[in-house]
């Protein structure tokens, strides 16, 4: 009795456990189908969602969790208030096991479930997972079963508690260039240099003290988020330390960085990494912020 009591508690450790890992691949994912408070979260476009998307799975596309357009600050990360609306209507509680599933067409989508996870995070969200690879590793490389009928949730009275210690914003950021805490920027090497600017009458570079890393080296030729091993490799190639808890990431529009700050975040495990959520949109719009230029014409 003794020994099946304890088998017992040894499986369900292991459930619980596994509920918490960042990044889940397709075998944990058919694995855990059905299993009772696990959401499977689609950000696809609902065009995509409607041809084929894990069983069960509720759409809320991509462009839900940013602020949009007609904002004052569109892209942004919206209002606690908002954010607890949009998954109270989902049907998750802060209890829930979410996993974001994104269609898994390379380093783009993986930095919007990315940013998702982020957005889930800074809610206080604990149970939250990117299935790595997205739906396209799923069904192909782990054979995972595919449907096309819509899902609802019942709602729910989310209630989230942010966690600022997550975000970053301009006054943060020209604290960490005062102090030498580490900056990561994940665009294109054109956009770090200055060559590429966001248009005419732009200020190009980066801000000052800046290490380069693009986003997309983070992802394999086989559309997964590469291990810790690997992404140590990166940071040492570029002059980061994987190691160093606080790095601010940034890009454009908080978009590309998203993924460069889960990696981080998830699997180098640096849980006070930050998003500079306006990032460069920002920054170099704002004539009083420094900014480094290594290429000039």
């Amino acid at each position: 009795m003794r020994r099946i009591t304890l088998i017992l508690a040894l499986m369900l450790l292991s459930t619980f456990a596994m509920a918490q890992e960042a990044l889940v691949d397709g075998t944990w994912l058919k694995e855990k189908l059905g299993t009772q408070g696990l959401y499977i979260l689609d950000i696809q476009d609902p065009a995509q969602y409607k041809r084929y998307h894990v069983p069960g799975a509720i759409n809320a596309p991509y462009g839900v969790w940013r602020t949009n357009r007609k904002s004052a600050r569109p892209g942004m990360l919206p209002p606690q208030k908002r954010v607890e609306e949009i998954l109270s209507t989902l049907g998750i509680s802060n209890n829930s096991t979410v996993v974001i599933v994104a269609t898994g067409m390379g380093a783009g989508d993986m930095a919007a479930a990315g940013r998702v996870f982020w957005t889930l995070k800074t809610m206080g969200h604990e149970k939250v997972a990117v299935l790595n690879g997205g739906l396209a590793a799923y069904a192909n490389r782990f054979g995972g079963k595919l449907e096309a009928k819509p899902n609802y949730g019942g709602p729910t009275d989310y209630k989230g508690k942010l966690n600022r210690k997550l975000v970053a914003d301009a006054d943060a950021v020209k604290a960490a260039v005062k102090d030498k805490i580490p900056l990561l920027d994940a665009r294109t090497l054109g956009e770090f240099t200055g060559v590429v600017t966001a248009g005419k009458g732009k200020r190009g570079g980066t801000i000052p003290g800046s290490k380069h890393l693009p986003f997309d080296w983070f992802v394999g030729d086989d559309g997964f988020i590469r291990d810790k091993k690997a992404a140590t490799t990166l940071y040492k190639a570029s002059g980061l330390d994987a190691g160093k808890d606080g790095t601010i990431h940034f890009c454009q529009s908080g978009n590309r960085a998203s993924l460069s700050w889960f990696v981080d975040y998830a699997v180098l495990g640096n849980k006070n990494a930050k998003l500079y959520d306006a990032s460069m949109g920002e920054w170099a719009a704002g004539k009083d912020l420094p900014m480094e230029t290594r290429i000039k014409f």
